[in-house]
């Protein structure tokens, strides 16, 4: 079992800006994505109204600067499905793919929402 002080589960916006911050406070910080790192951003053509973004970038590029950023702290960006937990007490308990576990002391669940087309 591998011991982590903070893990994040979702690297869009908000779990790649936790994994930042909690890396930048100096602690073991360990991110969790399915996928690739932006989350939704990662379908926008043209990003040009997000704070910091002083020109016209894709979702993939924005979610590429928050990658970098959050890895030049020093988190540790991994990518897996979060299986199976135990949410019970901390330290938290949060299996990786069916396999590995991973506990932590503090976990943030950041795994975002689905969008809806509107009537």
């Amino acid at each position: 079992m591998e011991e982590r002080d903070i893990l994040v589960i979702g690297a869009g916006p908000a779990g790649l800006a936790a994994a930042q911050y909690g890396a930048r406070a100096a602690r073991k910080t360990t991110m969790i994505e399915e996928m690739a790192p932006g989350g939704q951003t990662l379908i926008i053509d043209a990003i040009e109204n997000y704070p910091g973004v002083n020109k016209v970038i894709s979702g993939y590029e924005l979610g590429m600067q928050f990658q970098d950023q959050a890895e030049r702290f020093g988190a540790d960006i991994r990518f897996g499905i979060a299986t199976a937990s135990d949410l019970s007490k901390a330290p938290y308990k949060v299996t990786i793919d069916g396999e590995k576990q991973i506990e932590a002391q503090t976990l943030i669940i950041a795994t975002g929402a689905s969008w809806r087309k509107l009537n």
